[in-house]
């Protein structure tokens, strides 16, 4: 990653806009664009002010971009610290706004789990967690094939990382893609393989289990995903009061429950979906309910089911 684009990516990760940067930095916007693109070099007294403003130190962690064999933990912590800041710009603005500082990030940490000298887990770890990142998000703006590309990435790197958690989600989100594909066979071949993965967190497994019974329920097998609607309640059951793993950030009960909604509703049990989806909804994070992907959620227990028309039936 070129020391421009990470410091766009971690201006951006901040959410603060270039207006506001040439602002807080004192140099114009026009200029501050030409750097973050690559079409001026970086002084050090820009990367100085991007420091004083975001409070990162992107000197280190330019030096490491640059010389990826060199990445340490202190390097992977700001990695994960700007993700988990990007994420949060998501839920507001959108998956446009974001991918193109998430691709960024995504090569860079891909660089460091190829080229770490030490803690190569770890990286690959990070990496396939950004990786499968921008895979959502370019399949949320519809670029599906770029989307499978970048899970089947992810998917590697996690079994490179050997962390069951990230084998799991990996998997289980390589299949969400693939349903876009029309290629049913592999998709469940997916859904068993992440379900198949030993000491995975349970929230990933009640998740998984409640996508099995989502797919089953789309292709009409009405007794088996009845039977997988009732593994995978037993599952969310005994995943209840534990806390997700970081990178299911979106997951919240209540989030469990509109999409059991949704399986409720390619069931044909419409009136329950849309009560259970409704009451999930209510149970959610305020800052998760504008987002495009419960939006995207709420669409499949009801084409015309919104947050804000939820909300107002209650009132």
């Amino acid at each position: 990653m070129e020391p421009g684009a990470l410091m766009r990516a971690a201006r951006e990760a901040a959410g603060i806009s270039l207006r506001a940067m040439a602002e807080r930095s004192y140099y114009s916007r026009a200029y501050l664009s030409l750097i973050e693109t690559g079409q001026r070099p970086v002084p050090a007294g820009v990367v100085a002010a991007y420091e004083r403003v975001l409070g990162a130190d992107l000197e280190r962690l330019t030096a490491v971009a640059r010389a990826p064999a060199s990445v340490d933990p202190v390097a992977l912590s700001d990695v994960a610290l700007m993700l988990a800041a990007t994420r949060r710009i998501e839920d507001a603005a959108g998956a446009l706004t974001v991918l193109p500082a998430v691709r960024g990030m995504a090569e860079m940490a891909e660089a460091f789990a190829g080229e770490a000298r030490t803690g190569r887990s770890n990286a690959a770890c990070l990496a396939s967690e950004i990786t499968q990142y921008r895979g959502w998000l370019e399949h949320a703006i519809g670029a599906d094939s770029a989307a499978r590309r970048s899970l089947g990435t992810a998917v590697s790197l996690a079994k490179e990382s050997r962390d069951p958690d990230r084998i799991a989600h990996s998997l289980g989100f390589l299949g969400y893609v693939t349903v876009s594909a029309g290629n049913y066979g592999e998709v469940l071949a997916l859904s068993d393989a992440a379900l198949a993965v030993r000491d995975a967190h349970p929230v990933i497994t009640a998740y998984g289990r409640m996508r099995r019974a989502e797919l089953l329920a789309s292709h009409g097998h009405t007794r088996r995903a009845q039977r997988a609607l009732a593994l995978a309640d037993a599952a969310t059951e005994a995943a209840d009061g534990i806390e997700a793993p970081a990178s299911m950030y979106w997951w919240s009960t209540g989030f469990g429950a509109v999409q059991r909604g949704g399986v409720l509703a390619l069931l044909g049990y419409t009136g329950e979906a849309i009560e259970e989806a409704t009451h999930g909804l209510a149970a959610m994070p305020a800052e998760h309910r504008r987002s495009e992907w419960l939006a995207s959620a709420l669409c499949r227990v009801d084409p015309d089911m919104s947050a804000g028309d939820s909300f107002a039936s209650q009132t």
